[in-house]
């Protein structure tokens, strides 16, 4: 595979407890544990989104101490303990409002939780959620372009014919498939070829996967409200 363009730091990194191996970005599924109380349960179900607007915001304040804020500043620039990563977690979550359905957190918290810490912060970044997914392709490239990781959403199947439906996550060095998922979120890293193929590099539980712009692209524009659902937390 060929990188062509993508964030120029290190992406995310929490060590492992049981196994040490780090991990590429986040992942909710720290809170799977044996005695897990019902709200950590909805945590490890639902909170790629937390994982990954949380994750936006450690990357950013990587930056410089422009982008450093009070949430993320003990966290910057290491990697991170899993029981440092959950309270970080929690602190985010909590900043969002929680998660108050099994779906997750809308893109709409998302994107006033973005604003309101720029305004709060001075910055001049301002985010918005893409609809019909006709620029979604050149936003990506330009974000990775200004190093800046893109929460991406696979969207979520709101008619019954197509609950089976979904995209395929695919796993270096040969591009096997090996998650399947819908109504999640992920964060892209950057972009890669194969051959001509283009395919994104994203952090999903913790793992690095990559995604096939052209399934993407068929799923967001063949399923109901797939380019609202479907779409990226854009940044400029």
């Amino acid at each position: 595979m060929e990188r062509r363009t993508g964030i120029k730091k290190d992406y995310i990194q929490v060590k492992r407890k049981n196994s040490n191996i780090l991990t590429f970005g986040g992942d909710q599924g720290f809170f799977d544990t044996a005695r897990a109380a019902k709200e950590d349960k909805k945590k490890k179900s639902s909170g790629c989104g937390v994982v990954a607007f949380g994750d936006l915001l450690l990357y950013l304040g990587s930056k410089g101490p422009s982008f450093c804020i009070a949430e993320c500043e003990p966290y910057l620039n290491r990697a991170l303990e899993e029981d440092e990563y959950i309270d970080y977690f929690n602190s985010i979550y909590s900043f969002l409002g929680g998660i108050p359905f099994r779906g997750g957190v809308s893109f709409l918290k998302l994107l006033f939780g973005f604003n309101r810490i720029a305004r709060r912060e001075g910055w001049k970044l301002r985010a918005m959620w893409g609809f019909s997914g006709k620029k979604t392709g050149e936003r990506i490239e330009e974000m990775l372009n200004r190093d800046i990781p893109v929460i991406l959403c696979i969207p979520m199947m709101l008619l019954k014919k197509d609950k089976a439906d979904g995209l395929w996550l695919y796993k270096a060095p040969d591009l096997t498939r090996a998650a399947f998922t819908n109504g999640h979120y992920v964060m892209i890293t950057g972009i890669v070829y194969e051959q001509t193929v283009p395919y994104y590099e994203v952090s999903s539980w913790g793992k690095k996967y990559y995604i096939n712009k052209n399934e993407y692209d068929t799923l967001i524009h063949t399923h109901f409200m797939g380019t609202i659902l479907g779409n990226i937390l854009y940044i400029r």
